[in-house]
């Protein structure tokens, strides 16, 4: 029966881990297989022909990070986030959701595997991405990252590659850990871990071994007031994404008699607009503006004077500066459990299991919630309630000659835009309630995982069989700063009331009549649960001896059950929650999938080898799909080796991409550019999509391997991934911008305002949006070498994108290596954070450690380098705007001059630099920093200490 020696471990570790070097016949004579993430075939670590990066725990020390999500972030094929993250998703229902994503393809193009199994996906997510925060850090052994798509060992999901995350376990004594952490600048970002790792047992002097490790991590939270360059949404010329105010009119309306209920449907039928009159504004761009910016004096409501100028009507109007309000880095505590274990009956038959829980609770706090009638005709609630969806000033209102004074002055400067027409209406205005705090969110998410199975050789064939289950369960939660926006608009829109949006101090009255109206919420949000439960099956052995060697094989069964459970609490069913979007629906759905594999693996001549592997898996619900992976492996010396592969891919809708509820909500910001308006907001149309078809793709590679001295190892690979029937949720400015550019895939997606030429309504459901195409090149190089009295250990993981191309249904190409905007300045299919790719696709990124050891001391320093690339904006000369190539540096020094304790001091972002500025082309709620890049807490400074006790 095959395992792994201590020899074979030695070999990856030579060379740092990174790179997969070949190994000289004498090494390879010596060293038992394993089976390596992307074959199913056990072999010597060095005989691979598929580009396999190997990130040590030793490395993973090295670097100082804090998190799963800190760790996947170095590796240079993660080129883009493309997906959301604690940072990103700041502002909005991100669960505390983190995830990855290779070669840009976005999180659900990458299969995660724990222990080479799956787990369950973010119940909270699209229904394919694994929370990597869920993973516990201090249990991860090593990590195993497949650049390469293999949809013919693992399934549909793995178009992008794989991330094997490989837990502890063989392991014999007690370990202690714990590491703090915190930036030098003022604010929060502090981190602290503690950790506990024990093991006993020898699997060949004892049958058994029980390896258990238990670990907490925590962080608190940071504000963009606490960062100069996060600290306002507005730096002119440049950015300008100023939200929702207080007090600005959106225009006249005719409210029912308060018992006839308003008609939602026609509210939101084009041609059909009870209560709205004409001209009416659906964003701050298209109002009436507001009397207080008009006097500039924005600021005595805790708002300011919209930069942009004006709205379409000529008039200023007041926005609110949500920078220092966002949270950059949420408050977070994980809680994790792990346990492998392996019972040795005899050589045909080992028990094994492990099992992995976690808990994670993220708490976000941001701004206070914003109303206007958009936001309220999305909430189902206002059809039965009797109750207008907008808040009015009525002419009996006290404070209405304010807004009447304002509006004839705004007659006089802009006549014929229907000021005058206004006065004596009742007026529709925006509000930024403050009146109940900021919006505080508390979600826990925990992740339960249990496998058990039996190994064993039998005729000298190896076997195994396990059988898994996984849940992910999210409970969201409010805890401040939200409440019914029915109930806030019934005591607005009272007949008696005297409310006042031009003040922050509202009379004694009405303060009673909204404490008496007990419209503040606090309690659930969603309630969510995603399942996997599997039986697998696989045998792997040699199958005759042939001239140039053994053929080997390896063939597979696996059952799996999927099944997702959305269960929104009732305020979230109707959509009556200020600040948590449109209405939430239930969603019950499973699916079945089975699945059959084989591989071959043959030396066809001397130094030659062949791969050839082939998967068949069947959904219930999307059908039967075939694919196939052909590699190669050629080593003509000892020091060159010359691989290749060519696969196909397919990836089936998830369950939430089919069936997810469509329902209206609001978009985030957007720009018109056939308008010039900016900051806007419409209703939208999102959800699932039950006629998406599945995506298919193909991929190659091809690499050079060399070794000239024993010191020194580079390797150079190619990759070229296709991708068509591309799957992607197309954000509002990409909606938007390709609509007014003509594109005619986008030409049914977007509604005009009757009369006008404003954007109305659009529709953001899931699409097939085209095919994509990305090439590129990854390189690696690693050299040890013993100088003077020490060690020298240099490791260099860089990634080159030469090409990344989507396409859209119309035939739109668009180009994307470098850049978030297209030569017109409309975003690049896929840059909302949420959808598809996402983010930026990085022209070149690296990361080059230095490791000098002399005795008891390593000193380590990294740099972190990402080339520049173009984002969302113009300089003044009309120049795009870049962000600049730019690199941080990380240093270390570790100590292990006592016995069994080793201590680190290490320094993120070495010299505290600040990022460039970035400015994006849709909705990101930090500001002034691409989130997707940048730490925001900048230099961070911690201390690490480990025990071994035994």
């Amino acid at each position: 029966m095959f395992k792994r020696t201590k020899v074979c471990s030695a070999l990856a570790l030579a060379f740092g881990g990174g790179l997969l070097i070949p190994a000289a016949p004498v090494f390879a004579q010596q060293l038992e297989r394993v089976e390596i993430t992307g074959s199913s075939i056990k072999r010597i670590d060095a005989e691979t022909a598929l580009p396999v990066q190997v990130v040590t725990r030793e490395e993973i020390a090295r670097s100082g990070v804090t998190s799963t999500e800190q760790l996947l972030a170095s590796i240079s094929a993660v080129s883009s986030s493309g997906s959301i993250n604690n940072a990103t998703g700041a502002g909005i229902s991100t669960y505390g959701f983190s995830s990855i994503s290779l070669r840009g393809l976005g999180e659900d193009r990458t299969l995660v595997l724990v222990n080479g199994r799956r787990i369950s996906p973010f119940a909270g997510g699209n229904g394919a991405a694994v929370n990597i925060n869920a993973i516990p850090l201090a249990a991860i052994e090593r990590v195993e990252v497949l650049k390469d798509g293999a949809s013919a060992v693992y399934g549909s999901d793995a178009i992008g590659g794989v991330v094997n995350f490989i837990l502890k376990k063989d392991y014999q004594g007690l370990e202690l850990g714990a590491t703090y952490g915190q930036p030098t600048r003022s604010g929060g970002g502090k981190s602290t871990r503690a950790t506990i790792v024990g093991g006993f047992g020898n699997l060949d002097r004892d049958r058994f071994n029980v390896t258990a490790s238990a670990a907490f991590e925590k962080e608190t939270a940071l504000f963009g007031k606490d960062r100069e360059f996060a600290k306002t949404a507005f730096v002119q010329p440049f950015l300008d994404r100023g939200a929702t105010g207080q007090g600005n009119i959106e225009g006249g309306y005719n409210p029912s008699n308060g018992t006839t209920p308003y008609d939602p449907t026609a509210e939101n039928t084009v041609g059909n607009t009870p209560g709205r009159q004409a001209g009416f504004g659906n964003s701050p761009g298209t109002g009436y503006g507001n009397p207080l910016a008009a006097t500039n004096t924005c600021g005595t409501i805790n708002m300011v004077v919209d930069p942009g100028g004006a709205t379409s009507k000529g008039a200023p109007f007041c926005t609110f500066d949500t920078g220092p309000f966002v949270g950059l880095i949420p408050k977070r505590e994980l809680t994790t459990l792990s346990l492998n274990g392996e019972f040795k009956v005899n050589d045909a038959l080992h028990f094994f299991g492990d099992a992995l829980y976690s808990k994670s609770v993220v708490t976000q706090s941001i701004q206070p919630s914003p109303i206007r009638r958009s936001f309220l005709v999305t909430d189902e609630q206002f059809a039965t309630s009797g109750v207008n969806p907008v808040l009015l000033i009525r002419p009996t209102n006290p404070n209405y000659s304010i807004a009447a004074n304002y509006l004839a002055a705004q007659e006089a400067a802009n006549p014929g835009q229907g000021f005058g027409a206004l006065i004596g209406q009742p007026l529709a205005v925006t509000a930024r309630v403050f009146d109940f705090g900021p919006r505080t969110q508390k979600d826990t998410s925990t992740q339960e995982r249990l496998v058990a199975g039996i190994r064993g050789s039998i005729l000298n064939q190896d076997y195994e069989i396990a059988a898994s289950t996984n849940r992910n369960k999210l409970e969201g939660t409010v805890t401040d700063g939200y409440f019914s926006q029915v109930g806030f608009s019934r005591v607005v829109n009272d007949l008696t009331n005297d409310y006042n949006p031009w003040s922050l101090t509202q009379s004694q009255g009405f303060n009673d009549a909204l404490a008496a109206a007990n419209v503040k919420y606090n309690g659930p949000t969603l309630n969510a649960k995603s399942t996997g439960n599997a039986i697998d099956g696989k045998i792997t052995g040699d199958v005759m001896q042939l001239p140039a060697g053994t053929l080997q094989y390896a063939a597979g069964l696996q059952y799996r059950k999927e099944k997702l459970d959305l269960d929104p609490a009732p305020a979230l069913l109707t959509g009556d929650i200020a600040g948590l979007g449109g209405a939430t629906k239930p969603l019950t759905r499973d699916r079945k999938i089975t699945s059959a594999y084989g591989e071959l693996n043959a030396p066809l001549i001397k130094n030659l080898e062949g791969n050839i592997a082939v998967r068949s898996d069947r959904y219930d619900d999307v059908g039967s799909t075939s694919n196939y992976k052909a590699s190669f492996r050629w080593q003509p010396v000892k020091q060159v080796l010359l691989r290749g592969s060519s696969g196909s891919g397919f990836r089936a809708p998830t369950l939430n991409d089919l069936w997810g509820p469509q329902v209206l909500g609001t978009t985030e910001q957007f720009n018109d550019p056939a308008t010039g308006q900016s900051n806007l907001q419409a209703n939208s149309l999102t959800g699932g999509n039950p006629n998406l078809k599945p995506e298919k793709s193909r991929q190659q590679t091809i690499g050079l391997v060399l070794q000239p001295i024993d010191s020194l190892s580079v390797a150079i690979d190619y990759f070229n991934i296709t991708v068509t029937n591309l799957i992607a949720l197309p954000s509002a400015q990409e909606v938007v911008s390709r609509f007014r550019a003509g594109d005619p895939s986008f030409a049914n997606l977007v509604t005009l305002t009757p009369g006008t030429n404003d954007i109305e309504s659009m529709i953001q459901t899931l699409q097939n949006v085209g095919s994509l195409r990305t090439k590129g090149w990854d390189l690696e190089a690693n050299y040890r070498q013993n100088v003077g009295p020490g060690r020298v250990n240099v490791n260099f993981s860089g990634t080159y994108t030469q090409t990344f191309d989507v396409t859209s249904p119309g035939g739109v190409l668009v180009r994307e290596v470098g850049r978030i905007v297209d030569d017109e300045g409309n975003p690049v299919i896929g840059t909302n954070a949420t959808s598809g790719t996402g983010g930026v696709v990085l022209r070149w990124k690296h990361v080059l450690t230095g490791t000098w050891s002399q005795g008891p001391w390593d000193f380590t320093l990294a740099q972190n380098f990402i080339k520049g690339y173009r984002d969302g904006n113009n300089d003044d000369d009309g120049t795009p705007h870049r962000v600049p190539s730019y690199s941080l540096y990380d240093a270390q020094v570790a100590f292990k001059g006592i016995k069994n304790l080793t201590l680190a001091l290490g320094v993120k972002n070495l010299f505290d630099k600040d990022p460039p500025l970035f400015v994006p082309a849709s909705n990101q709620f930090q500001n002034g920093f691409d989130a997707n890049m940048y730490d925001p807490r900048a230099r961070f400074v911690y201390f690490t200490a480990n025990y071994k006790f035994f």
